[in-house]
């Protein structure tokens, strides 16, 4: 079964981050993340997302048009491992991460 990180779900907007791992140290357990609601851009333009991860564990980004656990399915090249960057092309929608292995430390966060 999987574990959550303590934050509320959020949507993303242009503008300031959203940490859905804040601390793994403390968080722990968490084998996926929270849900993102990714909102439309205000002019149309294409939607990127810089996903940061300072965790000791990859992880892997899923994407649903709604927010129901079925749903969420694998996004294409959107692995990011311990320590890295990526910043990644997608649609409105629902944007969740998971973890093979729950991390212990470091945080992932997530901005427009």
């Amino acid at each position: 079964m999987p574990s959550y990180g303590a934050s509320q779900t959020a949507a993303l907007y242009q503008g300031a981050p959203i940490s859905v791992v804040n601390n793994a140290a403390t968080d722990s357990g968490i084998t996926t993340s929270q849900a993102l609601a990714v909102a439309p851009p205000p002019n149309g333009a294409g939607l990127t997302v810089m996903i940061v991860n300072t965790t000791n564990q990859q992880a892997t980004g899923q994407f649903a048009f709604q927010d129901t656990a079925a749903d969420y399915q694998n996004l294409s090249g959107c692995i990011v491992p311990p320590g890295a960057s990526l910043a990644y092309n997608l649609s409105t929608g629902w944007l969740r991460f998971t973890f093979a292995i729950a991390p212990t430390s470091g945080s992932l966060v997530v901005s427009r």
